[in-house]
């Protein structure tokens, strides 16, 4: 006599967890594909007689091959986006199947490293410049794996392989590097990271978390088991807290979405004697960024359903760890709230002491409205200087024969457009991507008999949207520079 298995009931937080996934790993098949589909095509131009099989061809197909064991599973997945139950079975074919897509994108994505390098945006760059106030960043952008974007600085590169300190300020004598993942280069919605990174630039020139180290850190601060895994933990995390402080401080909450999503679709968590860089536990880097933005007076209410499904993702990932593995990390993650929380108020004393312009409620409240335009299938570049209601209180107080005309100007004025800051234009796109992309799924993976699989779907969301914020820092960046031209020296 057969058994039915059990099915079990879908659970709110656990879906919302299953669906920042697959987009995340959907995101990254998509942009991956197009990567080598750009690669093929450079290399069919300049071989036009033809050849065999190239490295390209068989990195697609080898994508291609692992994406079809994954929608072997597209059924249950439709299911699962419609709140329909599964069973333990069905729920493990689906879990394995998008380990398996995810294992092998990321593996494709670190063999780019392999073949020609292309450029970053300069959107990027605009991006930066806009964020921190500085046209002369002194730094340039590369393209590279995401270990090296996401895990390490160029200077902790070159120091692992035992580049002479010497010979490490000659090589960044023409500025900083800051690392990109190739993945992110059409990204805008990633290079939050950036802004971290140069985080470190600016800690590195004024001294920042050093300066912290000698003042307030006392020493035995640092267990031994901690310093024995990480000889220099102290340092490694007020550096890192200073970056993501620094990062905050300008972008807002968006500053920490790429890395808690790239977190997400990593299969499992990193033992303590893999965390590299210094970089302290991340629960204990959203608890301390968090903190830091409210004290700025900045919410995080839109985005509280990420950091939600991240705690759930990273207490299932710490469970399934070994023990050794999980008590290692859990005595490093107190051990790194132990050492920041006293320092976190000084850290954000020395980051406001920078002069950055600094992300706002009111900008938060701009991009929500800023997201709609999003939603309409506009950039996002300009926004009038004044709020609607003033604008039309303004036209309302005049009265003709009793004003003058500089009155008048006054309130046409109001009629200016600005350029949207960068920091809008990101947290508008996180907005926006945070409420579409589960109606793009549904389309993905349609839930009626007999209709395909369409993963070009959200292939073409994804494009759209980069299209679209691309195009809004752009024209942000002209409409700040025609302003700038246009205004008495």
């Amino acid at each position: 006599m057969s058994v039915t298995p059990e099915v079990r009931p879908v659970n709110a937080l656990e879906r919302r967890r299953f669906l920042y996934v697959l987009s995340e790993a959907l995101e990254k098949f998509s942009r991956l594909r197009q990567i080598l589909r750009r690669q093929q095509v450079f290399i069919r131009a300049e071989h036009a007689e033809g050849r065999s099989a190239t490295a390209v061809d068989k990195l697609i197909h080898y994508l291609e091959e692992h994406c079809q064991m994954f929608l072997g599973n597209s059924g249950r997945v439709a299911r699962l986006l419609r709140d329909e139950p599964l069973n333990e079975a069905e729920e493990r074919a689906v879990t394995h199947g998008l380990r398996i897509l995810i294992v092998h994108t990321l593996q494709i994505h670190e063999l780019l490293l392999l073949l020609p390098r292309e450029a970053a945006k300069p959107q990027a760059s605009f991006l930066l410049q806009d964020c921190f106030g500085r046209k002369d960043l002194q730094a340039s952008i590369v393209l590279t794996n995401l270990f090296s974007a996401y895990e390490y600085r160029f200077e902790d590169i070159l120091e692992k392989v035992n580049v002479e300190q010497e010979e490490r300020m000659a090589l960044t004598q023409g500025g900083n590097v800051l690392c990109q993942a190739f993945g992110d280069k059409d990204n805008p919605l990633a290079w939050a990271v950036l802004a971290h990174e140069y985080g470190h630039v600016l800690d590195d020139h004024d001294a920042i978390s050093k300066k912290i180290l000698q003042k307030e850190a006392t020493p035995g601060q640092v267990d031994d088991v901690t310093r024995k895994v990480e000889p220099d933990f102290g340092a490694a995390v007020i550096a890192e807290t200073v970056a993501d402080f620094i990062a905050a401080h300008v972008l807002g909450p968006a500053s920490l979405m790429p890395i808690l999503f790239v977190e997400m679709m990593q299969p499992k968590l990193r033992g303590v004697r893999r965390i590299s860089a210094g970089h302290p536990p991340t629960p204990v880097r959203v608890q301390l960024v968090c903190e830091y933005l409210k004290q700025l007076g900045v919410t995080i209410s839109d985005f509280e359903p990420v950091f939600e499904a991240y705690k759930l993702d990273y207490q299932r990932k710490l469970k399934d760890m070994d023990k050794d593995q999980r008590d290692g990390l859990e005595a490093m993650e107190k051990e790194a709230e132990r050492l920041l929380s006293p320092l976190a108020k000084e850290i954000a004393r020395k980051v406001s002491s920078l002069g950055l312009r600094r992300f706002e409620e009111r900008d938060l409240r701009s991009a929500r409205t800023l997201q709609q335009t999003l939603a309409s299938k506009q950039p996002i570049s300009s926004r009038r200087s004044r709020s609607q209601e003033d604008i039309s209180a303004g036209l309302s107080s005049l009265k003709g024969g009793e004003v003058t005309p500089e009155q008048v100007y006054a309130v046409l004025a109001g009629l200016d457009e600005v350029p949207v800051p960068g920091s809008e234009i990101l947290s508008a796109g996180w907005l926006y991507r945070l409420s579409s992309f589960e109606d793009v799924l549904m389309k993905t993976f349609p839930g009626e008999t007999g209709q395909n699989v369409d993963l070009d779907a959200y292939g073409k969301y994804v494009e759209k949207t980069d299209g679209l914020l691309l195009k809004s820092l752009e024209l942000a960046d002209v409409h700040a520079e025609v302003l700038r031209r246009l205004s008495p020296a």
